[in-house]
């Protein structure tokens, strides 16, 4: 029915579009079936689509510009990528990546460089570097390894934190592994869940 409904709506031509989770009730294939087909038809008609979703893969893959709520206000606009890159608090950061933005207190690695404010640490999964300690040097072990064929996620233990990062499947890691943690790219954040720039408060 949904997709009948949007035939309809794309013949009459209109020059914007408003779309409530059109292809939420269809299956995976057919989903990112009609994601390729709707980016399509949209470059073709140049028209304005107005796009609601809960779903970060039809965000990310299909809209020009993001708007994110929060208890209906839109709290961020931007490209997929400035929203995904550049969030401007803890709501905005969450709403994108899967698996989700790792949200770790500062205390958790001490010797990090943290802007006086921050409270909290995030960091992207593709973000987080790891490799097996051999020098005494660990601060996680790892917990669980979910294989997911071109890639692995690595749930690694830090003093009781959880922490998931994305692996070569191939990587010569096991469960129990101990191994140090490096962090490329984090984001900081105030006890309030705004975003914290580093710069001359840093540690």
């Amino acid at each position: 029915m949904q997709r009948v409904a949007i035939g309809r709506a794309l013949v009459r031509r209109p020059k914007i579009f408003l779309m409530d989770e059109p292809l939420s009730s269809l299956d995976a294939k057919l989903r990112a079936e009609m994601r390729v087909e709707l980016k399509r038809i949209h470059r073709e008609l140049g028209a304005t689509i107005f796009y609601v979703t809960h779903d970060q893969t039809e965000a990310m893959t299909m809209a020009t510009r993001i708007g994110v709520l929060d208890r209906g206000r839109l709290v961020q606009l931007g490209s997929p990528r400035e929203i995904y890159e550049d969030p401007i608090n803890i709501h905005v950061a969450t709403r994108l990546g899967s698996p989700s933005v790792n949200l770790v207190p500062r205390e958790l690695f001490p010797s990090f460089r943290v802007p006086e404010k921050a409270v909290t640490i995030g960091v992207r999964t593709e973000h987080v570097r790891i490799r097996k300690s051999t020098n005494g040097a660990a601060v996680g072990r790892v917990r669980w390894i979910e294989h997911l064929g071109d890639q692995s996620h690595l749930h690694v233990t830090v003093a009781n934190t959880d922490v998931i990062t994305l692996s070569d499947p191939h990587a010569d890691l096991a469960v129990g592994d101990e191994v140090a943690i490096e962090m490329v790219a984090p984001l900081f954040f105030d006890a309030s869940g705004e975003r914290v720039r580093p710069g001359g408060n840093g540690r």
